[in-house]
């Protein structure tokens, strides 16, 4: 059966068995932003169970290190220039789920092994994410790994590396900040309006938190949290601001110098006309109270 979802003002067009177990559980998740107009989808996704074909091609990705939490990727530019990627159990040679896209990056097919894993709705959930950000990179959207709350009509998302407390400050806000919401706590989408907006949307890619949000909101601020012994937020200077929002954009390092340019020119426009922070905090109540109100100054 086919879907119609929209993220970011993104269409895209998703098919797959009824009765295939991973994408049953999955759907859910991709209600919220399901279509049933007449939109024109610039992506087309087609999942289907067969056993996964051997990919004879360039390597051009393999991870120097384990992937993220349990999952790792390979990639492979094949002789007719689609790409291929893999996706495995860390300490398992056999993948789960392989992904292949023409170079135009317009369509793409997602095979998983037929003998069914437990863990197969986490890599069709990461190859679905890394197809809808190939697939609309070109016109400016990007990913970014953080946790995004909502407050006074705006949108902030907080950033920083596994385990520094991202999601535990956005429930600090939730809790504390009257009027406070989460809009996605792992990957909201990012992308300019027209008008020069930039604006943070949920997405289908919420982490361990099920927050799958149709919602939206201009950003009113970044801010990088870091584990502290006080609670103190400063505003980062440009190029700090920069590198802090690209260590942050979900980006394979395998993409095109075309699409290296377009995410270079949107997070140097983020980061000139939203302002940065980093938070240095405890995980404790004043530290949503300081964050806030100094967002507010």
């Amino acid at each position: 059966m086919n879907h119609t979802y929209i993220v970011a003002h993104n269409a895209f067009t998703v098919s797959a068995p009824d009765d295939l177990a991973a994408w049953k559980e999955l759907e859910p998740r991709f209600k919220p932003f399901e279509c049933r107009g007449g939109d024109t989808s610039s992506l087309e996704i087609r999942i289907i169970s067969a056993p996964l074909p051997p990919c004879d091609g360039e390597s051009i990705y393999r991870p120097e290190h384990d992937g993220i939490g349990f999952i790792t990727a390979q990639a492979w530019r094949l002789a007719d220039g689609s790409l291929a990627m893999e996706f495995r159990h860390v300490e398992e040679c056999e993948p789960r789920v392989m992904m292949k896209m023409p170079a135009r990056l317009d369509h793409a097919e997602i095979v998983i092994a037929p003998d069914g894993d437990s863990n197969d709705t986490y890599f069709l959930s990461h190859a679905l994410m890394i197809a809808y950000m190939l697939g609309t990179s070109g016109n400016g959207t990007l990913l970014i790994h953080a946790s995004a709350v909502t407050h006074g009509s705006k949108a902030y998302l907080f950033q920083g590396r596994s385990g520094t407390g991202k999601s535990t400050h956005a429930s600090l806000w939730t809790r504390n900040i009257d009027g406070a919401e989460l809009l996605n706590d792992d990957h909201p989408v990012i992308r300019f309006t027209a008008d020069g907006t930039a604006m943070a949307y949920g997405s289908p890619w919420s982490g361990k938190t099920h927050c799958y949000r149709n919602v939206a909101a201009p950003i009113g601020a970044f801010v990088r949290i870091v584990r502290g012994k006080e609670n103190v937020l400063r505003q980062l200077p440009l190029l700090n601001a920069y590198a802090s929002l690209t260590s942050s954009v979900f980006f394979v390092p395998f993409l095109s110098d075309k699409l290296r340019d377009v995410r270079h020119a949107v997070v140097e426009r983020l980061a000139s006309t939203v302002p940065c922070y980093e938070m240095h905090c405890r995980p404790d109540d004043d530290a949503a109270i300081t964050c806030c109100n100094g967002l507010k100054r």
